[in-house]
């Protein structure tokens, strides 16, 4: 028996008790055959329609087509928007949108399953559910609950992350995943709950209360896969949106595909469009964590090179200072041993620099093998000892040096003519050498005798030797 045998009436859409019944208790037919007796019979009764209810569960994939349920408080209608309308009433078909459609039923006989064709969309008001999730949105908007001042920071390298969703979700796989190829050293924790159904809005509340109770975990991921509006429903109650405000421990969000919002995605700290982003957002890459290193070194090597430098010019403004207390200018071999010292010092320096990039090295090897978050703060300490215990080497041995110079000034100072001449006493030159007996001049020869304050010009009269008492 053929599809065309069932039903021979034509598709003139008057109603079905009009139409010719056959008695077909006896017809043996192929479910194929009967899937397409009825889309007849269906697209017969119904050829176009009018019908009116709630947008849930609307999806937009990639053909350009729209689907969506069309309900109401005690049933359910699948639809579909073919491509060429879907861009003219895409913006009247979000859910919990009340509407009314034109179209005609059909059913696709390879899943027996029948839907609405829509022709036309007129808006028909706001959904009863809709109304409840703006009435909560703006309540908790006025108390302040999505205000920015209020999120906390994201850690860059939480310790532990927690995990609050259903144990058997996809969305969990899908993170654990993300986390087995983005940082597979951060331990996590799962705080299992229901995510969808009656009372599944206490059971969340409840595991992020127990989550900072614990207080075991720096970083809450709160997941769920997509749905339907009402699968989600429970991300939209009160209670949830306060437990997430309440949570001492920053939370992101990671609930249904991107177009869907909800009350917990205004509250928590960080909204992710979907639950593996919301993986991905909780923690830097290994790859990322490798450049976080790179720059921490590079930002405590130029602290060195800037310590260096501003030795260096302490070093220069002492050197000044020691050549200001030399009268005139006698010491200049003791600036010489100073040049000395201060390439020495530098060659030192350098050496130390190459020591601690060596061993730098060494340790970021040993960080790559081992828990990364562990060791990045102590050696951060550790660089930070060992540039102070530099600088206090560097400082002590340049007071060292200072204090060898200013001695060794002191002593030159003591043995210095000058200071002979402070004293009191006076020299006495011949053209420039020093006059220590009478048998270095004769009469009429021109001395210059200095004293302290200034020099005298003097001729010799006479020459006279002193006879000294034993």
């Amino acid at each position: 028996m053929s599809r065309h045998d069932l039903f021979s009436t034509e598709r003139e859409g008057y109603p079905l008790e009009n139409r010719e019944k056959r008695d077909l208790s006896d017809a043996v037919y192929s479910v194929t055959a009967l899937n397409f007796a009825i889309r007849d019979l269906l697209e017969g009764a119904f050829f176009y329609c009018q019908v009116e209810g709630e947008v849930s569960n609307a999806a937009y994939p990639g053909s350009g087509h729209i689907y969506f349920n069309l309900k109401d408080e005690g049933g359910m209608l699948k639809s579909v928007i073919w491509r060429s309308q879907a861009e003219r009433y895409r913006s009247l078909i979000t859910n919990g949108q009340k509407i009314k459609l034109t179209g005609k039923v059909s059913v696709y006989a390879p899943r027996g399953e029948y839907q609405l064709i829509v022709s036309r969309v007129e808006e028909a008001g706001v959904g009863d559910l809709y109304l409840q999730f703006l009435a909560l949105k703006n309540r908790l908007a006025e108390e302040g609950l999505f205000d920015t001042h209020y999120k906390q920071l994201i850690p860059k390298h939480p310790r532990k992350i927690g995990i609050i969703t259903s144990r058997s979700a996809a969305a969990l796989q899908d993170v654990l995943q993300v986390f087995s190829s983005h940082r597979p050293d951060i331990p996590l924790k799962l705080y299992a709950t229901n995510v969808q159904g009656r009372g599944a809005e206490h059971d969340i509340a409840n595991a992020i209360g127990r989550a900072n109770r614990e207080n075991i975990c720096d970083l809450l991921l709160l997941i769920r896969g997509g749905g339907s509006i009402e699968d989600l429903w429970c991300f939209n109650e009160e209670v949830v949106a306060r437990a997430i405000f309440a949570s001492k421990i920053p939370i992101i969000t990671g609930v249904g595909h991107e177009t869907d919002i909800t009350i917990a995605d205004f509250v928590a700290d960080l909204r992710a469009p979907t639950p593996s982003m919301a993986a991905k957002y909780s923690s830097q890459s290994r790859d990322e964590l490798y450049q976080y290193l790179s720059e921490v070194e590079s930002h405590l090597m130029k602290m060195m090179r800037d310590k260096l430098r501003t030795l260096e010019k302490e070093i220069d403004h002492l050197s000044y200072r020691l050549y200001l207390k030399d009268p005139k200018s006698r010491l200049s071999q003791n600036r010489e041993q100073l040049i000395r010292l201060k390439a020495g010092l530098g060659r030192a320096i350098h050496y130390r620099l190459e020591q601690l990039q060596a061993r730098y090295s060494v340790i970021n090897d040993r960080l790559k093998r081992i828990s990364l978050n562990d060791q990045i703060e102590r050696h951060q300490d550790r660089l930070q000892m060992m540039s102070d215990g530099m600088e206090r080497a560097l400082r002590k041995k340049y007071q060292e040096r200072e204090q060898a110079f200013v001695n060794t000034v002191e002593k030159l100072t003591l043995l210095s003519p000058l200071n002979t001449l402070l004293r009191g006493y006076s020299m006495t030159t011949k053209e420039g050498q020093l006059v220590k007996s009478i048998t270095d001049v004769e009469i009429y020869d021109q001395l210059e005798i200095e004293v302290t304050d200034g020099t005298i010009d003097v001729a010799v009269i006479s020459v006279g030797f002193h006879e000294r008492s034993e």
